[in-house]
């Protein structure tokens, strides 16, 4: 395999080692969580965060660290930095006094009326995020994962020490209202969600203390040339990233406005909600894989877009991330169901736990998506990837009010998957036609029967009745990763014999 490559699967491989701290830190804030909150008061949580921040560090963020990565080689580090800082300090104020001000408005439309304080909250962590992501960028850009790791690992840590205090000590609450009287005149009422906001803070300031070498050589930048190439590249990303994010919050968002109250016999839709919040994090353990791979693979394409075999390089890269996605989510999902019972002690929360391996299956599409959308932007053409994401969007949008009041939660997931495919094969189309890349086409079909068996694989232990429910996974777990090394190989021999 070409050096470039084993470089991309070494720092892929940093960054996974990354985002397994980080998602085991994250993992022991969530048990930390949900030992405190109820199903329904977590379901507030998993709204706020998995809508509203998610959706606000789109805004806030306006793919300023995808800009980054692309000028970085053509104006300069210096000039670079400057620029996007500049910009983001300028739109991160705009955004946020517009915020403020509509914040009741926005409690009234999502009915949160008597949740509006958490609504600063998010406005305050959307601020932080975005510089931090900027700074993260930074050292992806200049290939210092180990860097990278350290930072993102001491926030985790720091994220674990405040949840405890602020969850389990309650005169820590107690002292924050103090000094928000003392000093502030404010007088609020705090309760568990609101030490899980202020966590999120004080882990945010600690991450920018880390961070802070990186401000150094800051200084006030304008340039209108350099403005208006930036912000013209950025604002086609910006778009796409939007919807990307659009079509993974969508289900989320709409869930308490399109679920009929009575729909669950046992539980209540709010309490429901919980549920998917802990369903969505098990697809951790698959999407930190991907998000690892996002952290090598963006500077990687663009320094190696140049080079004679770019395309070859990326058509390895394409097959490599295939086959170690695919086996990856068949052992998590012929595992799901004591993996579940590990992670998510409380019964109550495991309600909704079926659909995690398909959740985690549009993630890979989303991976796959990416690699096609790669041929957008090196060809200059990155409203393609910003049409297609909108379509996918919609896709998602009008699937979800269709089959959510009928299907409940797995009417979302459907409509994930609908919307995320159709997304994928328009991105393989027009991605040939820009773009050619030699992309290895029995990878694909190893995809398709993937997604053919995630129903199944969690069934099979018990039905190697001959053997004891323990070796039954193990030799279950054994033969999936024999069958694609035997893949692995073969795929590796055709392409060198093709060579020849």
């Amino acid at each position: 395999m070409h050096n470039a490559v084993k470089n991309l699967a070494k720092e892929t491989i940093i960054y996974t080692i990354s985002d397994i701290v980080v998602r085991g830190c994250s993992y022991i804030v969530l048990l930390l969580q949900t030992g405190i909150l109820t199903p329904g008061e977590y379901g507030i949580i998993t709204e706020f965060y998995g809508s509203y921040i998610a959706f606000g560090s789109i805004v806030y963020l306006f793919s300023m660290d995808i800009a980054y990565f692309r000028f970085l080689h053509k104006l300069g580090k210096e000039c670079t930095f400057n620029t996007i800082l500049t910009v983001l300090l300028i739109t991160t104020a705009v955004c946020s006094i517009i915020l403020v001000l509509c914040i009741p408005v926005i409690a009234k439309i999502t009915n949160h009326i008597s949740h509006v304080r958490y609504f600063y909250y998010v406005v305050a962590i959307l601020i932080l995020d975005t510089f931090i992501t900027i700074f993260y960028a930074v050292l992806r850009a200049e290939q210092k994962p180990i860097k990278f790791t350290i930072a993102k690992s001491l926030q985790a840590i720091i994220n674990i020490i405040f949840s405890c205090i602020l969850l389990y000590v309650p005169s820590s609450i107690g002292f924050i209202k103090h000094l928000l009287f003392k000093y502030c005149g404010i007088t609020v009422y705090m309760n568990a969600l609101d030490a899980i906001f202020i966590t999120n803070l004080l882990s945010n300031v600690s991450a920018l203390a880390i961070l802070f070498p990186q401000y150094k050589s800051f200084r006030f930048s304008y340039n209108k040339k350099v403005y208006s190439a930036i912000l013209g590249y950025a604002l086609a990303s910006f778009f796409t990233t939007l919807f990307l994010r659009l079509n993974d919050i969508l289900p989320i968002t709409l869930f308490r406005q399109l679920i009929p109250t009575d729909f669950y016999e046992t539980y209540t839709k709010e309490e429901i909600l919980g549920n998917l919040g802990t369903s969505y994090k098990l697809t951790l353990l698959i999407r930190l894989g991907i998000q690892a791979f996002k952290y090598a693979a963006e500077p990687f394409f663009f320094s190696n877009s140049d080079k004679k075999d770019a395309k070859k390089l990326y058509g390895q890269t394409m097959h490599l991330f295939i086959l170690i996605s695919c086996v990856a989510l068949l052992l998590f999902s012929l595992n799901i169901d004591w993996i579940a019972k590990i992670l998510i002690p409380k019964a109550y929360y495991r309600n909704t736990v079926d659909i995690v391996p398909y959740l985690a299956f549009v993630h890979i599409l989303l991976g796959v998506y990416y690699n096609f959308s790669i041929a957008f932007k090196l060809s200059n053409k990155p409203q393609y990837s910003t049409w297609i994401s909108a379509l996918g969007c919609l896709i998602v949008l009008a699937t979800s009010w269709l089959l959510m009041p009928i299907l409940g939660h797995w009417g979302g997931t459907y409509a994930s998957i609908v919307g995320t495919a159709a997304m994928t094969l328009l991105g393989y189309f027009i991605s040939k036609k820009l773009y050619p890349i030699p992309y290895y086409k029995h990878g694909f079909l190893v995809l398709l029967i993937t997604f053919y068996l995630l129903d199944k694989v969690a069934a099979w232990p018990f039905k190697l009745t001959f053997l004891d429910l323990g070796w039954a996974y193990v030799l279950l777990n054994i033969l999936i990763i024999a069958i694609f090394y035997a893949i692995a190989m073969f795929s590796y021999k055709y392409v060198h014999s093709f060579r020849k």
